[in-house]
């Protein structure tokens, strides 16, 4: 205010100040996370390395130029003119030619789940809850508590952890019960058989129990961006639904990048002006009950689709082959994009139809639902990056009292259930108790538990709908995006009915189109899922 008085204009922070104040958060936590560079765009025989402005220009000058353009170094004032002159007007395909790979370790749940795997431009490979146990007190611990606050913080964590477990004490007589229904006797007689099992109980016994865990454990993975990705999550990072550890991350997924190549800092583009959302956790409570009275008890709900779906399909069919009407019924039309038997494509896993122009016509179609799932398994969904997602950012979600979901095995086990709901109403006692004493909201909610409830809109064509169920239709998917999945094939086939074997698991996409059985081999769930109707999938479900 003083500057103005005096006439001065107010300081704007630089790209590299905002950069510094975010690389300085590392201080936020004790053991902040950890960000590698693992591989980058190579560069070719006999050249020295490439950095992102190189073939930046490089690109750019093959498509302005005429000849041929290899790819170099670019120096001096031309380079620089094209680069900031086509970063700066929007073209920015030629920042999609340079990949960057980061080992990411130590980040929470929380941090993965609201910003990095919800891009839809990325590709990660992330440790997984359910397949490896987790190590006990590793979640990541705010650094700047007071001590009273910092104990509290880690009482309530442990809690988690132990509970964790507990459940994986407690789950394996249950889940060997109904593992032992799903296949057949024989194979229990089988030494080999019996061990595949066995390690199968003990996994279903981590996926179950993980939803007690908070959001702050730890997890690790390797991560992938082109530039305009990482310059995009930049660009955006003083939005609200950015918390302290994604911008660290960001930046220091930055700075890894300038250490390979100075140059890298002119890429980066002014940060979006801050734009905070204000809501009282009774607006979360009343938004929340509202969209589970629009569900009435169901996990997903179609919420729009096109009145004339089967025309729509059946007229780019028949375009592609140029067919008339008199040549072409609709109903042929829809049988030869629709059945395995006749579109052999659909039952790939390579996914090669979205080549092959009949099956392109499957893009045609959009479909809406609204979803309402756990933490946990909005994960999962995050990984069909073709079907996005319109997500509240976590404190949007919680309205201050326990809102979980509860998995299938414990749901249909008293006891079990009896001591889930107790360890679930100690959990968010211990969120709404740190908030009370003054630890940071953000950092209280990281201890909400991978159960919490999260409610989603999601979108996509028919064709990345058809990929995914067929991925989440296998028993073998998680369950609670295995249940979603039914629901929505459901859902989809009261207006398509002559989808019906495309809406299937890869099981039966297989035996449909002729050309085998299960793709698990011999990870197969023990279930003549092929032989199966949609309805009878959730019956045929105990894991």
């Amino acid at each position: 205010m003083e500057r103005e008085r005096q006439g001065e204009k107010p300081h704007k922070e630089t790209v590299q100040e905002y950069l510094q104040e975010c690389l300085a958060l590392a201080n936020k936590w004790e053991n902040p996370p950890q960000v590698v560079l693992s591989l980058e765009s190579g560069s070719p025989t006999g050249e020295s390395t490439l950095g992102p402005r190189d073939v930046a220009v490089s690109t750019a000058y093959q498509c302005y130029n005429p000849g041929i353009t290899r790819m170099a170094e670019r120096k001096g004032g031309k380079a620089d003119s094209v680069a900031d002159s086509t970063l700066e007007a929007g073209h920015h395909t030629t920042r999609m030619h340079y990949y960057m790979t980061w080992h990411l370790e130590g980040l929470s749940r929380s941090a993965t789940h609201e910003i990095f795997n919800a891009v839809r431009f990325y590709n990660a490979e992330q440790q997984s809850q359910r397949y490896a146990e987790v190590k006990r007190g590793a979640y990541l611990i705010p650094g700047d508590l007071t001590a009273e606050q910092r104990q509290m913080f880690l009482e309530a964590a442990d809690f988690a952890n132990d509970a964790y477990f507990e459940l994986i004490e407690l789950l394996p007589p249950e889940v060997e019960r109904r593992v032992r229904q799903m296949y057949p006797p024989a194979g229990w007689k089988v030494p080999k058989t019996v061990e595949r099992l066995q390690t199968k109980i003990d996994k279903v016994g981590l996926e179950v129990a993980r939803y007690v865990l908070p959001i702050a454990q730890k997890t690790t993975m390797f991560y992938t961006l082109s530039e305009i990705q990482l310059l995009r999550l930049f660009r955006a990072s003083r939005q609200d639904n950015f918390s302290d550890e994604a911008r660290f991350v960001i930046a220091r997924m930055v700075e890894e990048i300038v250490k390979h190549d100075g140059n890298f800092l002119k890429e980066l583009p002014d940060v979006l002006p801050e734009r905070p959302q204000n809501f009282t956790t009774q607006q979360v409570l009343g938004a929340n009950e509202e969209f589970d009275a629009f569900l009435d008890g169901r996990d997903s709900v179609l919420l729009n689709a096109p009145g004339n779906l089967s025309e729509i399909l059946a007229i780019s069919v028949k375009n592609v082959l140029k067919k008339s009407k008199s040549e072409m019924s609709d109903e042929e039309a829809l049988t030869l994009l629709l059945d395995p038997q006749k579109n052999t494509v659909l039952s790939d896993t390579f996914e090669t139809g979205m080549l092959d122009p009949i099956t392109q016509s499957l893009f045609m179609a959009h479909l809406t639902f609204a979803t309402k799932l756990s933490h946990t398994a909005d994960s999962q969904r995050q990984r069909h990056r073709m079907t996005p997602g319109a997500t509240p950012f976590i404190e949007a979600s919680y309205s201050g009292r326990p809102d979980y979901i509860t998995p299938m095995i414990i749901r249909e086990n008293d006891e079990l259930k009896e001591r889930y709901d107790l360890i679930m109403q100690k959990i968010y006692t211990n969120v709404e108790r740190l908030i009370e004493t003054g630890v940071p909201k953000e950092a209280a909610l990281t201890l909400l538990p991978n159960a919490h409830a999260i409610r989603v809109v999601e979108s996509g064509s028919l064709f990345d709908w058809a990929h995914r169920l067929k991925q989440r239709l296998c028993i073998l998917a998680q369950e609670e995006i295995g249940f979603i999945s039914i629901a929505q094939a459901q859902e989809i086939l009261k207006l398509l009915p002559e989808a019906e074997h495309l809406l299937v698991a890869p099981c039966a996409s297989a035996f449909w189109a002729g050309t085998g059985k299960c793709p698990e081999g011999v990870r197969w769930c023990g279930q003549p899922v092929w032989k199966w109707q949609l309805d009878e999938y959730g019956k045929g479900r105990l894991v």
